[in-house]
């Protein structure tokens, strides 16, 4: 009884641990909405600049400062919806 319990807990984890990291992935850090700033440091320490049409904020990889896992665009508020969520990652 005991060892089908931990097998069974041992195999929802295998199950659960991709799932719950995926999310993580997937997970866009954005600098907050009051951020009034030129730039943002991003948490893996890429800094951005801050760009985009009037009524339009992206956040650009500001190139020499990129890291493995810092996307190369985030969008904040777009027109349309014409951007994903974040540019492709380093």
């Amino acid at each position: 009884m005991f060892k089908t319990l931990i097998s069974t807990a041992a195999a929802a984890a295998f199950l659960i641990g991709p799932a719950v990291e995926a999310t993580a992935a997937t997970a866009v850090a954005k600098p907050p909405a009051s951020h009034q700033g030129q730039w943002w440091t991003h948490p893996l320490g890429c800094e951005y600049s801050r760009a985009g049409r009037p009524g339009e904020t992206m956040w650009f990889l500001i190139v020499n400062t990129r890291k493995k896992g810092c996307p190369s665009y985030i969008a904040g508020n777009t027109w349309g919806g014409v951007y994903r969520a974040q540019g492709s990652k380093m």
